[in-house]
């Protein structure tokens, strides 16, 4: 029976509102402890009747650190709205678009003819414009789900770069975006792409010299990097685009330029000639959490070798970890990495390191739990925090960041560490932990 069904029938005199955040809270309580929604009733209907009184124990079970926590916890408790049909499909298979859209100044255009000569049984069609493609067109998550069916080459006219948008309240790192792209071909569990269901698939632009162009017009010293809507590397072995970004920026040594990924996809990078101001980066997790919530990127194992290599070709690389995910047992995982990172690498060919806890848009939420019924990410006590996203506790997250920060430093007191999308609160919270604390000059 499903679980709304049955909460109608043990609860029939609350009203729908009341009915749903039982609804919400068991389903959540039954994920998480692994016990069934019957069991989790049967034995709130052993002790009080009152709708607060059941609200308040169900609440405390589902988040026991929040409401032990001193002030006022308000859980986010939307309808629970779990529909099959908009599963992700996580079986790993490889890149090999159905269609490829061109528009009319992209079609012979160099990218265009490499898509055509990488997917040779993909149907290629020519469009007016994407905005005239998806004009009356409604895309939803299924949509979103096969959208590596299609990808759209067109020429881009605006936001060539842009200023990274560090969310309200945080302290920000200073980052730049280059857009080269919209939409990633991995699934990971927590990727906020997911709230852009209305793209119609995997977009690249035709024109990157427009974008270079636009660069020169700035006259300043930038910290910049595509990482922002896709991966920068993922597509590299058919968009050709690192070549030609690192080339580019090799002729401005004042700007430092960032490749983020979750790939191994380096040939191209290894074969250019390197440049002090390039960067390459990986996100990086514990190998539990990539099989478990970021399919279809490579293993821990690949992308530390994939950094060896670039190192050895003449680069210095970063790290991020973004999201980093509370469980049981975090502590033991992440400190691996860190220490695997460290084993593997010269600490002075590292860049820098970032540091971000889980964080999403509320909306957000409904959107996982149907793509991905399987992950375990929201498990964690997630609420509303200071910039309205789903964030753990800003004690929760003071406690992960300075753990890292310390195994950070035993390997290396000089590597910059900073924290992504946090407030000034954290991050003087965090610095205070060791000697050299958190850094805010990355260039």
């Amino acid at each position: 029976m499903d679980i709304k069904d049955i909460v109608g029938k043990r609860f029939p005199r609350f009203g729908v509102n009341k009915r749903q955040e039982i609804a919400r809270l068991l389903y959540e309580i039954s994920k998480k402890e692994d016990v069934s929604f019957e069991c989790i009733i049967d034995g709130v209907l052993r002790g009080p009747t009152k709708f607060a009184d059941i609200k308040d124990y169900l609440t405390r079970r589902r988040f026991p650190r929040r409401t032990a926590s001193p002030g006022r916890f308000t859980a986010y408790l939307p309808d629970l709205d779990l529909d099959p049909s908009k599963k992700a499909s996580i079986k790993k298979r490889k890149i090999n678009p159905k269609n490829i859209y061109a528009d009319k100044k992209s079609e012979k255009s160099p990218l265009s003819i490499r898509l055509k000569k990488a997917f040779p049984r993909a149907d290629f069609k020519t469009i007016t414009s994407l905005k005239g493609y998806i004009k009356d067109k409604r895309f939803d998550i299924k949509d979103h789900n096969r959208r590596r069916d299609n990808f759209f080459v067109v020429r881009e006219g605006y936001d060539f770069f842009k200023h990274c948008p560090c969310t309200s309240k945080a302290l920000s790192c200073g980052y730049n975006i280059f857009n080269l792209g919209f939409g990633c071909v991995f699934e990971c569990a927590y990727c906020y792409l997911q709230e852009y269901t209305n793209s119609p698939g995997i977009i690249l632009p035709s024109n990157i010299e427009d974008f270079f162009k636009a660069f020169k017009g700035t006259g300043r010293s930038l910290r910049i990097g595509t990482g922002e809507f896709t991966d920068s590397l993922a597509l590299d072995s058919i968009t050709g685009f690192s070549t030609m970004i690192i080339d580019f920026f090799r002729r401005h040594p004042d700007a430092v330029f960032e490749f983020k990924t979750k790939s191994d996809n380096i040939k191209n990078i290894i074969s250019a000639k390197p440049a002090d101001n390039i960067v390459i980066s990986w996100s990086l997790n514990p190998q539990s959490v990539i099989e478990t919530e970021e399919h279809h990127t490579v293993s821990l194992e690949r992308r530390l070798d994939a950094a060896i290599k670039c190192v050895k070709a003449g680069f210095t690389v970063g790290f991020h970890f973004d999201p980093i995910l509370d469980y049981e047992g975090w502590e033991i995982d992440y400190k691996r990495v860190v220490d695997q990172i460290f084993s593997a690498l010269d600490r002075k060919t590292v860049r820098w390191i970032s540091l971000g806890t889980l964080r999403f848009a509320p909306a957000l939420k409904k959107t996982i739990e149907m793509r991905f019924p399987q992950t375990r990410i929201l498990d964690g006590e997630l609420a509303p925090d200071f910039d309205r996203k789903m964030r753990y506790s800003e004690s929760i997250r003071i406690e992960i960041y300075r753990k890292m920060l310390t195994w950070i430093r035993e390997r290396s007191e000089r590597v910059p560490v900073y924290l992504c999308m946090e407030n000034k609160n954290v991050w003087k919270s965090v610095s205070a932990t060791s000697r050299k604390g958190l850094s805010t000059a990355l260039l």
